[in-house]
């Protein structure tokens, strides 16, 4: 005969299942990105970045203040339209139990998304949209880790007279040129060039943008460039134009000094279309796989090693804060011992490079989140592609590599 349970081993043994229960009971975070369309790249290294930062948490106990509960990643299709990418967002996040989201990375549709997030009360982590106006609207969901867009063209001309100076130049004696597609990414980073060149007392010889997603042959723009003798271009493009524009500076002989805004100059598809040719590249980035600050910390090489294994390529510039986005969500979770969406907000606002190892893993390792969500401590970085992998090579506190000479790809002499 079994034994009569006592009421304490009862309730004992009810406790212990419901833990377990709850502990069953998986997060869910979602994915907001161009899932398909001409801008499926960025949300391709996304979504891979999510699923290896998942894999992590999940195959390390799971949210360990909740007993263990496992995280459900939720894909957001924006596709590549930003006018109809908020009808996938409204729809997922009005069926409730989202905890937080990472992106949108392109910053015409993190900014659709703020009303949305405002309305269903979720946050949103930006991983690298570098729009100077997202965190200024009032929505009191969003976060955005990424240096903005007028940062990046003050660290584009600060490489540009220290690579200048390597070349025994100044660079005044180097002719600009400000291409662009017409996006709010585009146009914020173009009005940031502009505006620091003219500065600078620098010839911008060409300006010239184009119709996001519309273009089909980059050789006019490359002619114009070459006939204005070119020395230097500042090109803020996506990846099918990125290709384009390449493809008809290789056709045409034209070689000159590329120092783009960030985006598909920094991503392995470039490698795809280019092969040897992506060597010498340089750009301004967000983050880079290689800065200091992240190559310091081993529980991001885990997730980093396990992304190219599993992918066969580096992590890229969408991909690497995408994971950092993922992560500090998953803090904010722990520290508040809370899935619930605002505590999650609540909780994202008080971290920063001080307390935080995946805040701190965003570039030059400091910072901290304002009262708009912004990172305030955010500085961006210039990549150099050498042997067909994006390096970081300035500012000196965060390049782990010396920059070589884009024209002729041999390095610079040492000085004395």
């Amino acid at each position: 005969m079994y034994k009569k349970l006592s009421p304490a081993i009862l309730a004992v043994a009810g406790l212990v299942f419901a833990a377990s229960a709850a502990a069953a009971e998986p997060v869910k975070i979602a994915f907001y990105g161009s899932i398909s369309g001409v801008n499926s790249e960025s949300g391709r290294q996304g979504m891979l970045a999510v699923k290896a930062a998942q894999q992590y948490v999940n195959e390390n106990g799971g949210i360990k203040a909740l007993g263990g509960a496992p995280i459900e990643i939720v894909p957001i299709d924006g596709t590549s339209d930003a006018a109809q990418g908020v009808l996938p967002l409204e729809r997922d996040l009005s069926r409730g139990g989202i905890s937080g989201i990472v992106g949108s990375a392109q910053s015409a549709f993190a900014l659709i998304s703020l009303p949305i997030l405002q309305k269903y009360k979720v946050p949103a982590v930006t991983a690298s949209a570098a729009n100077g106006t997202i965190t200024q609207k009032g929505c009191e969901f969003i976060f955005q880790p990424a240096a903005k867009a007028a940062q990046f063209s003050i660290m584009q001309l600060d490489f540009l007279r220290f690579l200048a100076g390597k070349m025994g130049k100044t660079a005044k004696d180097l002719k600009c040129a400000i291409i662009f597609e017409n996006s709010a990414w585009g146009e914020d980073n173009a009005k940031a060039n502009r505006r620091d060149l003219t500065e600078a007392g620098m010839v911008v010889a060409v300006d010239e943008n184009y119709e996001a997603g519309k273009l089909s042959d980059a050789s006019p723009i490359v002619t114009k460039l070459k006939n204005a003798g070119v020395d230097v271009v500042f090109p803020s493009c996506y990846a099918n134009d990125a290709k384009l524009l390449m493809t008809a500076m290789n056709a045409l002989k034209y070689k000159p000094i590329i120092i783009a805004g960030g985006s598909a100059f920094t991503w392995p598809s470039l490698l795809n279309d280019l092969g040897d040719d992506v060597n010498g590249i340089c750009s301004a980035d967000g983050w880079v796989w290689d800065n200091k600050a992240t190559l310091s910390f081993p529980e991001f090489t885990k997730i980093r090693e396990r992304y190219e294994r599993e992918n066969n390529e580096f992590i890229p510039g969408q991909g690497g804060p995408s994971i950092i986005s993922f992560m500090l969500i998953v803090e904010a979770i722990e520290r508040g011992k809370s899935a619930d969406s605002v505590s999650v907000r609540d909780q994202l606002r008080l971290l920063n490079a001080d307390n935080s190892e995946w805040f701190k893993a965003y570039c030059i390792g400091k910072g901290s989140f304002d009262n708009k969500g912004y990172n305030a401590g955010s500085v961006p970085i210039i990549l150099q592609w050498q042997n067909k992998k994006p390096r970081c090579v300035y500012p000196p506190e965060a390049a782990s590599a010396e920059v070589v000479d884009p024209l002729t790809l041999k390095p610079f002499a040492k000085a004395g």
